[in-house]
């Protein structure tokens, strides 16, 4: 029997990256494509509370990349969604059961709380303070349609 040196699992998630790669790239210069930040916020949920540390490893190096393109601070949404995921969504969780509801605040938060929380982050810097656009509200839709679809 001969092994394969190529897993599967290894393409997916350099082919995965790739593709990010590109699309991150392309949602800079075009306005109205959405930079999945809500949704990587979603995968980090989803892969915290199934323990798959490979997807976990992949959507850490995605918010690096989006963190890069758009200017944050190294690390500050991996602060900020652990902070999230330990401390707020609990307590979410225990009061409302709509998965659908749930999936739109984690949309929601990952937006909308990540502009608070860097802003919050600037004050303490002294840096330039963040602007949060009105596109976010396009952003927040389509990717709350995109994650009914996952």
């Amino acid at each position: 029997m001969q092994r394969s040196i190529t897993y599967p699992l290894y393409i997916k998630a350099i082919t995965l990256f790739l593709l990010y790669l590109v699309y991150e790239s392309l949602s800079t210069i075009y306005l109205l494509l959405p930079p999945l930040f809500g949704v990587l916020f979603f995968y980090f949920i989803r892969s915290l509370n199934k323990q798959d540390i490979s997807l976990l490893l992949l959507v850490v190096v995605l918010l690096l990349v989006y963190e890069a393109d758009k200017g944050y601070l190294f690390f500050s949404s991996l602060v900020y969604f652990s902070f999230v995921y330990k401390f707020i969504l609990p307590k979410l969780e225990q009061v409302i059961e709509c998965k659908r509801c749930m999936h739109l605040i984690y949309i929601i938060f990952a937006y909308i709380g990540f502009w608070l929380f860097s802003l919050l982050l600037q004050q303490i810097f002294w840096l330039e303070l963040a602007t949060i656009d009105w596109y976010v509200v396009w952003y927040i839709l389509f990717e709350f349609l995109l994650v009914g679809l996952l």
